[in-house]
């Protein structure tokens, strides 16, 4: 049993393999955009065009740089330290598509029952119209079988697209072996080290499971973590950046007589796009995104 532990983490970063899609991955392909080029460039002319079916974020100026929306059955990863919008850029993705038909799922691990609506409000936007494509879960996070519990949400109905806010709700939370899938702690006690099992490897172990199900619902996802200040890594608990598909890092940083916000796009796949830092602002409807030459203008 603690071999197959022990295997699963050596294999953590193969997860994020779609089973159920249809799509081919394209050979690696060196991606020499500048973000002066976003605003010129076609990238409907150029080698490795993914063809399938893209979802809309619905946030101007971002889905332009990604050739017109996410892959779809992609996971990406929204990074940013607190106050940086992780949770306005989700649930504006998620109203748009809702408001669009397709079915939507939002794990609320970080909210109050009511808030993710009410923030909704405060841009414009009408819960009460995507009530039936929306569905909004809140999380206790703290349960004892969290993992059961999301993965259950997850499976139960076929979404076209989910969105977790956040991992490190899920990653911080002491797991169990029970929620892991181990029928008896004394086997494994009895085969291996205590620090075998530490915090940090029974959290990891937990993420797996989650990407593990949102890959076989093949729908689009996109979760979010704390990117911690001053560490190197994208996510919190360090491992999330290796299991997702595409990686989005959110910055916010106080300048006199008001603050800058800033959006880049780390990895993608899939698809072609544009590198460099962009300009976001939150305005009173919703997520901008443009070139920080487009702002100088």
């Amino acid at each position: 049993m603690v071999q197959k532990i022990l295997e699963g983490l050596k294999n953590l970063d193969k997860t994020a393999k779609h089973e159920n899609q249809k799509v081919s991955y394209p050979r690696p392909m060196n991606r020499t955009l500048g973000k002066t080029e976003a605003k010129k460039s076609d990238f409907t002319n150029q080698k490795y065009t993914y063809s399938g079916e893209r979802i809309l974020t619905g946030i101007e100026g971002l889905d332009k740089l990604i050739q017109g929306g996410l892959p779809k059955g992609s996971i990406t990863l929204i990074s940013g330290t607190p106050g940086t919008g992780k949770s306005i850029l989700c649930s504006q993705i998620a109203y748009t598509n809702a408001l669009n038909g397709k079915k939507c799922l939002y794990l609320n691990l970080e909210q109050n029952e009511g808030r993710l609506e009410n923030q909704m409000e405060q841009f414009g936007w009408t819960p009460q119209k995507v009530s039936k494509s929306l569905n909004v879960v809140p999380v206790d996070s703290a349960s004892p079988d969290d993992i059961g519990y999301l993965v259950g949400e997850i499976t139960k109905v076929k979404y076209d697209i989910i969105i977790l806010d956040s991992l490190d709700s899920i990653s911080s939370n002491p797991a169990t072996l029970g929620e892991l899938g181990e029928k008896k702690v004394q086997k494994i006690e009895e085969t291996t080290f205590p620090m075998m099992l530490d915090g940090v490897i029974l959290g990891r172990l937990k993420l797996k499971k989650i990407f593990s199900a949102i890959a076989k619902s093949g729908a689009t996802a996109i979760l979010t973590t704390e990117k911690v200040e001053g560490a190197q890594g994208i996510s919190r608990d360090t491992i999330s950046e290796f299991l997702c598909d595409g990686i989005i890092v959110l910055t916010f940083s106080s300048i006199a007589g008001g603050a800058s916000r800033t959006l880049e796009i780390r990895k993608m796949r899939l698809t072609k796009f544009s590198e460099g830092i962009m300009s976001m602002d939150i305005t009173k409807n919703g997520i901008l995104v443009t070139p920080l030459e487009e702002e100088k203008l």
